[in-house]
């Protein structure tokens, strides 16, 4: 079944060649949690970054979520980003984005004088809708519309993207899942025609319990049309025992998680492709909390990404029983 998920997109990629491809910027991933675990979150997608990584995360989503991001990006460029889950019960869900990359640049005439400096930027507008089938929630489905702006210069240009994804919960423990994104429109941008970098994940994920913790493991594989298919491996605990909070003398948190993984594609240093992050989740009000994430991704010699993220959970009593 996954080659005959994959020959579709095999025979699309072979109309590009390698570099072909432009909106290089929407293959930065969003949020902390899942860089954190190595990019391998196609088949978990249960938080606000599901509008990004997988649209039909956002149909077994069950709590008010947004969250903020900054992230400094080998060291000449920022990153930010907006996102937000709205359950609609029955309905499915709703998830927004919005991200915004910049950086700085100088302007030089043919004689080599300096100039003003002035800044580049690429900003991306998701809106995304999932719905799961049935009491159980055995599949979901999603989709999802991005609006992609970029400015070089006083050059600019605009391009309308879109996702398409699908989670299986065959088993109680086990999830599969699949997701076509940057599916869209070329666009000319200055003199060039540049196409979208379509890619397709597929992604397998495990969720174990470990008493009132969880223990979560996860697969991906990612195919663009220019680079080589990667694949990725991430982990996440997740502490959220009041006993052993309480243990700790912290009555005013509910929990933390520590995460971990390693994406392949990067081969510039001994820890390329390694991501390790930490959230902290505090009690503002009942079923009112705020959550606290920060990650460090290494590109091995070129440098390494640092990101933050602030957000806010609204955890209905009913949804919270069910974790």
């Amino acid at each position: 079944m996954l080659n005959l998920c994959l020959l579709p997109i095999v025979l699309f990629s072979q109309i590009f060649d390698p570099g072909a491809t432009g909106y290089t910027f929407v293959k930065l991933g969003i949020g902390v949690r899942p860089v954190a675990m190595g990019n391998a979150f196609t088949a978990l997608s249960d938080d606000a970054n599901a509008v990004f990584w997988n649209p039909s995360g956002l149909g077994i989503v069950e709590t008010y979520y947004v969250s903020g991001m900054a992230m400094k990006h080998l060291v000449y460029f920022n990153y930010y980003n907006l996102t937000s889950a709205i359950p609609l019960g029955k309905h499915g869900g709703l998830g927004f984005g919005l991200s915004y990359l910049t950086g700085t640049d100088i302007e030089y005439s043919e004689r080599g004088e300096r100039g003003d400096e002035f800044k580049n930027s690429d900003m991306l507008l998701n809106i995304g809708y999932g719905r799961s089938i049935g009491k159980q929630k055995i599949i979901s489905f999603g989709g999802a519309i991005k609006i992609v702006r970029s400015q070089l210069y006083t050059y600019s240009a605009y391009g309308l993207l879109s996702d398409f994804g699908v989670i299986l919960n065959p088993y109680k423990y086990i999830y599969v899942g699949s997701v076509i994104k940057n599916f869209g429109t070329p666009r000319k941008f200055i003199e060039k025609w540049e196409y979208p970098p379509l890619n397709f994940r597929q992604g397998l994920a495990f969720k174990f319990p470990l008493w009132e913790n969880q223990f979560i493991l996860g697969f991906d594989y990612s195919v663009y049309p220019d680079v080589k298919p990667t694949f990725s491996i991430g982990s996440e605990i997740r502490i959220r025992a009041p006993r052993f909070m309480e243990s700790l003398g912290q009555d005013k948190f509910s929990g933390f998680s520590v995460m971990a993984g390693y994406q392949s594609g990067y081969e510039s240093g001994a820890w390329s492709g390694f991501s390790f992050g930490f959230s902290l989740e505090l009690i503002i009000a009942r079923e009112l909390y705020f959550d606290i994430a920060v990650l460090l991704l290494s590109y091995g010699y070129l440098g390494s990404s640092e990101r933050i993220a602030l957000g806010l959970n609204y955890v209905p009593t009913k949804a919270r029983s069910r974790k």
